[in-house]
């Protein structure tokens, strides 16, 4: 690339065009939307859509950004289609099969492409042009040290730019294995394994607007992205709009149940695992089932001196009809109130035949008898989801008989609550909301559904959540986006296996992907926070990352009485460069840390709530996954990995949400993993001691492991391993190294003598 693309001004007569014709459309569209009349509602509206779309795109970003060429044939690719007078193509959507050679070609792998070229601008001009794949390029590709992976400008260019505070589309700069996934067949569940920087997220939102785009049906039957956390789904819900997709709903997780519960309370770690589990949905099953049923009487109605005796054994026949009948229970319920009522009203006609006396009742008036509605309620009671959960969490004997056979005695006992005075001051908590959404499953079919659901960061799902998301889409068609290495909290697990399972009856098609290339997250931040792992589980792999940012993590000491003041400073100097900056602490110091830095001067962005739009935001680690800034400065990581389940894993998902620079402050000792750090107490506040990797390391270095090397790593995991024993353990092993170090020391003098 050069300062000025020489070719810069002649594509920038193409761009103007393209956005004069895309003004006219819009000019076109609002001129035909007004001039229709009531009759023609179903065409209006289908306009009026179509005005929305274009008046939305004004504004939502560049409108063409690549170029390429092929057998002689020159296609102009956008982010969305744009026509000429005559119909003709000028510029081609993202999204159309056309399009799929742009994305598919690459500069180690040109296929049959002579020209890909990048645009960038700005207003509607262009201020810069790449060209990832010519004539010259796509012969003399280089691999960047990545063997065939070939990085090119124009990606380089957009990772480098500074994040602000939302995830941007990145349309024109999707790498080939991420188009593969984006376009992959709409049928069955496919899973996205992806650690930190790999562009997961950024590869499920553009596939749910590549499938609303090429499945119609997806138009009508509904396209939903689910996110982990109100925090998330801020920072990502802009991206679907900016890529012309405005009908596709994106909620956090906890929203999927509309009932009346708030969350108000929180489970001990062990009461929310047990309510997590499947044996819960098997629990709750079977405690509803349980309150269906008749005694051993039979049912008298009084219709004044008349009498209506309805046995028990027939009122056990129809019991068990209503049960074979598989139906939601609220719909069970109304098959046994008008069966029950026509088999009363049959009972009165024949007995009243019998005596030659007037028939007094019908269907209707019996099922208007107080007797007959208690008789309804005591063999199949009407709930509402919140009635009945409380309701169960507070009968000990209920919860003894649905828990047999499914749960030991220390789980059973882990559910029990004392029943509130009303069910508006019922503690409910997140875990409650699911086992809310198991019930009203049971309840009624009566939910919104979905043709397909994208769900981010889904390696923390409990199967009761995987659950509810597979109840709102009976085609079992997923996303599932997620990092197992990334797991932090009760859920962790080896593979996708298992919580797939929960998605799909195993009967629909599954794929999975795994995203290898690390784009955003700095090389030597990566190998810091890839030392976590090991910890964690010896099978996590990390990604390979592509750049340095802005060289190797630093680590700042200080004393416990000054550590807030040499975080406000720290965050200060580091904004001063132009950063965008995250100060993650452990959730518990969350408030603290939000007035300090207000008292700062620094007045922060509460990240808790997705405020990202502050150059400094405070994020509480728990909810720091899948999030981007320029700079992290992680608070008493010791402290951090204290309040997770996953301590390692936590410590993993904070340190990689930087794009250019890691900072650690700390007056605890740190944690395992960090061994290549010295701990020596800064003199103050405003002159902190600032560490590197190491004291011969080299902040110019690209690569951590190419300052401390392949066997200083190793060493550093033995250390770890070594510090685990016990110690009576750990006094044999020194005792053996010292006693090979003595043998060795011999040896040597041996040979000296023998020289």
């Amino acid at each position: 690339m050069t300062a000025v693309h020489p070719e810069v001004e002649e594509e920038q007569v193409f761009v103007d065009r393209a956005y004069a014709l895309f003004d006219k459309g819009l000019a076109d569209t609002e001129r035909s939307v007004g001039e229709y009349r009531p009759q023609h509602a179903s065409t209006a509206r289908a306009l009026q859509r179509a005005l929305d779309i274009l008046r939305d795109s004004r504004g939502s970003g560049q409108l063409v950004f690549g170029k390429m060429q092929r057998d002689g044939e020159t296609s102009y690719i956008g982010r969305r289609r744009v026509r000429d007078e005559d119909y003709n193509p000028v510029v081609i959507g993202w999204h159309a099969p056309a399009a799929q050679p742009f994305y598919e070609a690459s500069p180690g792998e040109p296929r049959d492409l002579s020209l890909k070229r990048v645009f960038t601008e700005e207003q509607r001009r262009l201020v810069r042009m790449f060209d990832e794949i010519s004539l010259v390029a796509a012969a003399d590709a280089a691999t960047d040290g990545l063997g065939e992976l070939a990085i090119s400008d124009a990606l380089l260019n957009e990772l480098e730019r500074s994040r602000d505070g939302a995830m941007r589309e990145v349309v024109a700069t999707i790498q080939a294995e991420q188009f593969q996934i984006v376009r992959h067949p709409l049928d069955g569940v496919v899973v996205v394994q992806g650690g930190p920087g790999t562009g997961k997220t950024v590869v499920g939102l553009h596939r749910a607007a590549w499938l609303a785009f090429n499945y119609p049906q997806l138009r009508r039957a509904g396209i939903l992205v689910v996110a982990p956390s109100t925090t998330f789904l801020t920072y990502v819900s802009g991206v679907l709009p900016s890529l012309d997709v405005t009908d596709v709903d994106q909620v956090e997780i906890q929203a999927l149940y509309a009932g009346e519960a708030r969350v108000v309370g929180a489970d001990p770690p062990e009461a929310a695992r047990v309510k997590g589990t499947e044996s819960m949905a098997v629990l709750i099953r079977r405690a509803l089932e349980a309150r269906v049923g008749w005694g051993d009487d039979d049912l008298v109605l009084s219709l004044g001196a008349d009498r209506i005796r309805v046995s028990a054994e027939d009122l056990h026949r129809l019991l068990d009809e209503a049960r074979m009948r598989d139906l939601p229970y609220a719909e069970g319920r109304d098959f046994v109130r008008n069966a029950l009522a026509a088999l009363a009203a049959n009972k009165h006609r024949e007995d009243q035949q019998a005596l030659g006396r007037p028939v007094r009742a019908n269907e209707a008036t019996i099922r208007r008898l107080s007797a007959f509605a208690n008789a309804v309620d005591r063999m199949w009671p009407s709930f509402t989801p919140e009635e009945f959960l409380r309701s169960l969490y507070g009968t000990q004997s209920w919860l003894v008989a649905a828990a047999e056979g499914v749960m030991t005695v220390d789980e059973r006992a882990r559910l029990f609550r004392p029943v509130t005075d009303s069910v508006a001051n019922e503690p409910w908590t997140e875990a409650d909301l699911y086992c809310l959404d198991e019930v009203a499953g049971l309840l009624s079919r009566d939910r919104l559904t979905y043709g397909h659901i994208v769900v981010d960061e889904a390696q923390d799902l409990s199967p009761m959540q995987a659950r509810a998301l597979a109840r709102r889409c009976p085609s079992s068609s997923f996303t599932v986006l997620g990092d197992l290495a990334q797991a932090t909290g009760l859920w962790v697990r080896d593979s996708w296996a298992e919580l797939t399972a929960h998605l799909s009856d195993g009967s629909e098609s599954q794929a999975e992907f795994s995203l290898s290339i690390g784009y955003r997250v700095p090389a030597p931040v990566l190998d810091l926070a890839a030392r976590q792992l090991p910890l964690a589980s010896p099978d996590l792999v990390p990604p390979r990352s592509i750049r340095d940012g802005l060289g190797p993590p630093f680590v700042v000491y200080t004393e416990a009485e000054v550590l807030a003041d040499t975080v406000v400073h720290q965050a200060a100097t580091t904004t001063e460069g132009g950063l965008s900056t995250a100060v993650i602490v452990a959730d518990p110091w969350f408030d603290e840390y939000l007035q300090v830095l207000t008292e700062g001067g620094l007045v922060p962005g509460d990240g808790r709530d997705g405020d990202f739009s502050r150059d400094v935001t405070l994020v509480p680690a728990s909810q720091s996954r899948g999030l981007e800034f320029d700079a992290v400065l992680l608070v008493e990581p010791a402290a951090i990995a204290r309040e997770a389940d996953q301590g390692p894993r936590q410590l993993y998902v904070t340190m990689t949400r930087c794009t250019q620079r890691l900072g650690v402050v700390h007056a605890e000792p740190l944690p395992p993993g960090f061994e290549a750090y010295r701990a020596a107490p800064a003199a103050s506040a405003d002159e902190p001691e600032t560490r590197p990797l190491s004291e011969d390391s080299d902040s110019g270095s690209r690569h951590r492991r190419e300052t401390l090397g392949p066997d200083h790593d190793r060493m550093d995991d033995l250390a770890v391993l070594i510090d685990r024993l016990s110690k009576s353990d750990r006094e044999m092993v020194h005792a053996l190294v010292r006693r090979l170090l003595t043998d060795a020391e011999q040896e040597h003098d041996e040979g000296n003598c023998t020289q």
